[in-house]
């Protein structure tokens, strides 16, 4: 994903007036507001401090990552605000937090949200990237330098899935749908792996009883596409790879929503997808 598409120059802060947590959201969420990607700002800011308060967004290495899902909204929609002093965010690593990328989305695209969290997270980890943003001299300045290392990125990490070619055999699997349910449980269980602070044992078992039940076939090909570029498992919306982002011939996505008995898989990147 590039995650620049989702970012305009308009809603790039290159230093907040705020120094704390809760004046960040607001100001930013107002920044989403006055520039009308979001329909409604007292429903935002409801939504985000909620949020917040079950849990702190700041994923570590200076990011912070606040959120809210807007009915109304037809696409997600991002403002990043810079701080160069740093905030207290209650970050994972209580590091103080410098880049605050504040998402808006509809209800609808919750697999949109995960993959331009997930691509923040991977991409600014790198210290190279996170260093070139705080440098930015202005909001121009740092959306270029987000625009190009977000294509950069995205560049390198299709090259990865490009080499994970469609297994022919998957084709003989005789209850995809069955596998499908298994692969969207077993998908589910492995972020909640990764989010969980306890319980790991209990969540581990659980996912080795899943991978059992899983055709090797359909397990194999779910694997190596989960090394090369997670998520392996995908929707459509629209007509669109919620994985590689490339529209699919409606004649094809008309297939896929009509056969629920067989796997299906992107044309383009390889990924497995159900239509929503």
């Amino acid at each position: 994903m590039i995650i620049s598409k989702f970012i305009g120059k308009a809603c790039i802060v290159p230093e907040l007036e705020a120094r704390t947590k809760a004046a960040a959201v607001r100001e930013l969420t107002h920044l989403l507001f006055d520039k009308k990607k979001i329909p409604d700002i007292e429903v935002a800011l409801d939504q985000i401090v909620a949020r917040e308060a079950t849990e702190s967004t700041g994923i570590g290495h200076g990011i912070a990552v606040p959120h809210a899902r807007i009915p109304g909204m037809k696409a997600l929609a991002c403002a990043v605000g810079r701080v160069s002093t740093g905030i207290d965010f209650m970050s994972v690593d209580r590091a103080p937090v410098h880049l605050v990328f504040l998402i808006c989305y509809p209800p609808s695209h919750q697999t949109t949200y995960l993959n331009f969290v997930a691509t923040v997270a991977r991409l600014l980890s790198d210290k190279v990237h996170f260093k070139a943003i705080l440098g930015a001299a202005d909001a121009d300045s740092m959306f270029a330098v987000i625009e190009e290392v977000a294509e950069t990125f995205d560049n390198h990490q299709e090259k990865k899935i490009s080499g994970v070619k469609l297994d022919p055999n998957l084709k003989e699997v005789k209850d995809g749908h069955a596998d499908m349910l298994l692969l969207a449980r077993l998908q589910l269980h492995m972020e909640m792996l990764a989010a969980a602070k306890s319980g790991k044992k209990r969540i581990e078992e659980r996912i080795e009883s899943i991978r059992a039940l899983v055709d090797p076939r359909v397990l194999r090909h779910y694997d190596k596409l989960q090394k090369g570029r997670a998520p392996a498992l995908v929707a459509v919306e629209g007509d669109t790879c919620q994985g590689c982002f490339i529209r699919l011939p409606s004649k094809f996505v008309q297939e896929v929503r009509r056969d629920t008995a067989h796997i299906h898989t992107c044309i383009n990147c390889s990924r497995y997808i159900y239509v929503v």
